[in-house]
């Protein structure tokens, strides 16, 4: 009760947003280190509150996708109007809008589930239904795409003059063999007395006389069963006296057209007629209520179902139990790392991880983000990346503490020395996300929302949050001394003076990696950029041979191969999975439910025991899908090779990008070398490997800089020395992550196994890369014409300085 009224009083909200974000930046102000740690301690026990309300009751404040509670899910496109000329006209923000308000109205009138919709792209909207029962997503699909375009025309007077041919004008217009200005010929279909239908050519005023946009209420008729009462507005009963004042009563018609078919053209029994009028002949059952709704709700441009996803509840639990089960065993073997490794210091990053799970999942409840099985693959993986931070600092406390700083001295160095590598790290993969969230639609959005919260959430618990605790540690004289364990010990490897043998083991990989993808070509892309359907049936503990489904197939008359997959999801059973063409996908249905007797097992209610999911894509969607992440990957390359060389210098920008280009190329060379075709899926975690690749290279980067500032000898020298230093830290957070990853692959059933092995292989190459890649380019192409990288470096770093005190006399 607390929590909801705290979040439905938008003052107390915002007074409590604003005390916290004073409190922010009076923290990072203030000098005085007591000062500082009260502050601290008071924004995080805030801040930490805060969310723990946002997520209580988790049931109710937590939302769940499609993929996790089930439900339906349809990827429209909005279709463009025409011109006078009948040229497509773009579809504007504002068309958009128009379109999502009227989805939102038909489907609440429904009185089914909260409907969760979103835009995508300039002309998309994405539709989710949590909780509808399958048999209940073929209604709202006709629903969603009906226009309910109304307009009343005028019947022409001269419709049935009879020619010399014998046929009426309307029939010579309707054939093309005479035109008559201004207006048109249409059928109109209707019931003989013996309720066959016929059509008959009608030649209707192509000006409408009035539309939907004139209309204040419609309901189903309580006089007749076939029939919807219309009531018009003000203006719509002016329009309507005006079109019929003229008439001649029992001799003059008007057509009533519903999204371009006439529904009926009854004769003016009265003139003028004014505010009421009825459309009849409406013979299906519900018919009448499905078009009061969407006349109530009309669309001003047609809609066009690209995508249909249907997830049954089962199947979305099962996905819930496999997320669960990936996350609470990354985070016990991530945890028990920590506390073996760095000890008392473990128990500090502990509490920073727990922070860290408070803030993003109180930011994802306190907006309302939706959580998927993309977004609990984020939120895993944050799971990894948060012990970064962590050990990044606790590196460099180490080596503060092996140079005989005092413990309270070594934390102070140690927190000012890794902020810089923190800071330029997550905000090069934070620009990637944004990017992504910005530019990208559906399940990369999702992930890339996940990881964001997750990367902002561990800057917070790391830099703030755990020195809080050391602060209150020190000054209460808890904290004497820190231990860690030293597994990787200091070495000097000469990782520049591999840069030839590198060099070549990298180019045979690109070669490899591009060949493979150029000889497999379309074959190398799924159902998700070519079209398809996706069918799943949940088989539990049974087992059926995948000869029997081929067998069964090949009795089908299909229109393309069909691919059946099986998959076992730890603790939940089995799951048979067959990809092809939307087309055959009743046709496949049908046929493995006839030949294999256990699909065609009902229950008392005379209902399939094991539900069909259904996930329809649009080689259209699919193929706008691939072009936004291409989109987005480009934009965020830019946007990443800019902060690069504002912040550190050309040559660094260089060394990245092609680090970061060469991480992805061969990543998707393995994937496709392995037999598997790209999805969606992995489009997201190659994505996600660039900010991996840039992640581990700027902080690789950031020590280079620093140590050329401060060290004098040949470059290269120092180079290597830099590398060497931030070895332990590679390591350490590349093993963290791998293995949790390994754990996705692992409990993640088919869809995150294909995610974590994509990320798995990015993953390894980006740690080969940044350092044995990206340092190389940098030595060679600062050196190509004779330059130095210490002094640039150093021009860089004077010009930052310079720029800082511009603003400060400012």
């Amino acid at each position: 009760m607390l929590a909801v009224v705290f979040f439905k009083d938008p003052l107390i909200l915002f007074l409590t947003g604003l005390t916290l974000l004073v409190l922010f930046f009076w923290y990072f102000a203030t000098e005085i280190e007591r000062r500082k740690r009260n502050i601290g301690t008071v924004l995080l026990l805030g801040i930490c509150s805060l969310c723990l309300l946002a997520v209580f009751p988790p049931s109710e404040r937590l939302k769940g996708g499609i993929d996790i509670v089930g439900g339906s899910a349809f990827s429209l496109r909005i279709q463009p109007k025409e011109d006078e000329n009948g040229d497509p006209m773009p579809v504007t923000p504002e068309q958009v809008d128009e379109a999502i308000r009227v989805i939102a109205g038909r489907l609440n009138a429904m009185g089914t589930a909260e409907p969760l919709i979103a835009r995508q792209g300039d002309d998309g909207i994405l539709v989710q239904m949590p909780g509808v029962e399958p048999e209940t997503a073929a209604e709202i699909r006709i629903i969603l795409e009906t226009v309910a375009k109304l307009e009343l025309r005028e019947v022409s007077p001269r419709n049935n003059e009879i020619g010399p041919d014998g046929k009426s004008l309307a029939q010579r217009v309707l054939d093309g063999d005479e035109v008559v200005p201004g207006y048109r010929a249409y059928k109109l279909t209707q019931k003989d007395e013996d309720g066959n239908e016929f059509t008959t050519p009608i030649l209707l005023n192509r000006r409408a006389a009035l539309g939907g946009s004139d209309i204040v209420n419609a309901n189903p008729s309580t006089s007749a069963l076939d029939a919807v009462d219309i009531v018009l507005d003000n203006p719509g009963t002016d329009k309507m006296i005006a079109l019929t004042k003229n008439m001649r009563p029992e001799i003059d018609r008007i057509a009533i057209v519903l999204d371009g078919i006439v529904q009926s053209a009854p004769v003016v029994q009265s003139v003028p007629l004014g505010k009421y009028f009825v459309i009849n002949g409406l013979d299906e059952p519900g018919e009448t209520k499905k078009l009061a709704n969407a006349l109530m709700n009309p669309l001003e441009n047609p809609l066009v179902v690209e995508q249909e996803r249907t997830v049954s509840p089962t199947l979305g639990s099962a996905f819930v139990k496999q997320g669960i089960s990936s996350g609470i065993a990354g985070l016990i073997l991530t945890a028990i790392f920590i506390f073996i490794y760095y000890r008392t210091a473990g128990l500090v990053a502990l509490v920073a991880l727990m922070v860290n799970g408070t803030i993003l999942f109180g930011v994802m409840a306190m907006f309302g983000f939706t959580f998927s099985l993309p977004g609990i693959a984020g939120l895993i993986l944050t799971i990894g990346m948060a012990v970064d931070a962590n050990v990044l600092i606790y590196e460099r406390l180490r080596e503060e503490i092996e140079n005989g700083k005092s413990l309270k001295s070594a934390i102070n160095s140690a927190y000012e020395k890794a902020f810089s590598s923190i800071l330029d790290a997550n905000l090069t993969t934070l620009i990637a996300c944004v990017i992504l969230i910005a530019m990208a639609s559906g399940s990369v959005k999702g992930f890339a929302l996940t990881l964001t919260i997750g990367l902002i959430a561990s800057m917070f618990s790391a830099i703030l949050g755990t020195r809080v605790l050391f602060r209150w540690g020190i000054d209460t004289g808890m904290l004497r001394n820190l231990s860690f364990l030293n597994l990787i010990k200091s070495v000097n490897f000469d990782f520049l003076g591999k840069a030839k043998t590198c060099a070549i083991f990298s180019v045979t990989l690109l070669v490899v990696s591009l060949v493979t993808f150029s000889m497999k070509n379309k074959d190398a892309l799924g159902i998700d950029f070519t079209g398809g359907t996706v069918i799943t049936f949940q088989l539990g503990d049974e087992v059926i041979p995948l000869e029997n489904v081929n067998a069964a197939l090949a009795k089908a008359e299909l229109t393309r191969q069909a691919f059946p997959q099986e998959q076992t999801i730890p603790n939940s059973g089995t799951l048979l999975t067959i990809r092809a063409d939307t087309a055959d996908t009743k046709n496949i249905i049908s046929i493995l439910r006839t030949e294999i007797p256990f699909l065609g097992e009902t229950g008392n209610d005379g209902k399939f025991l094991r539900d069909a999911s259904i996930e329809e894509i649009s080689a259209t969607l699919g193929g706008s899908f691939l072009r936004e992440a291409m989109i987005a990957l480009v934009v965020g390359i830019i946007g990443i090779f800019t902060y690069i060389v504002l912040r550190f210098e050309l040559s660094f920008a260089v060394g990245a990008i092609v680090a970061v280009l060469h991480d992805i190329i061969i990543a998707i060379g393995i994937v496709v070398l392995l037999g598997e075709q790209l999805t969606q899926i992995h489009v997201a975690a190659i994505l996600t490997i660039a900010g991996y690749s840039i992640n581990d290279t700027i902080i690789v980067f950031d020590r280079i800089r620093e140590t050329l500032l401060i060290r004098t000898g040949e470059v290269r020298d120092v180079m290597n020395e830099a590398i060497n230093k931030t070895l332990s830290r590679t390591l350490l957070t590349s093993s963290t992550t791998i293995v949790t990853v390994i754990v996705l692959a692992i409990f993640g059933g088919a869809a995150l196994r294909d995610f974590s092995i994509t990320i798995l292989i990015g993953l390894i190459i980006g740690t080969y890369s940044s350092v044995f890649v990206a340092a190389p380019v940098v030595l060679w192409w600062s050196g190509r014409k004779g330059g130095n990288l210490r002094k640039d470096v150093q021009a860089t770093v004077i010009a930052a300085e310079a720029a800082r005190a511009d603003g400060v006399e400012a």
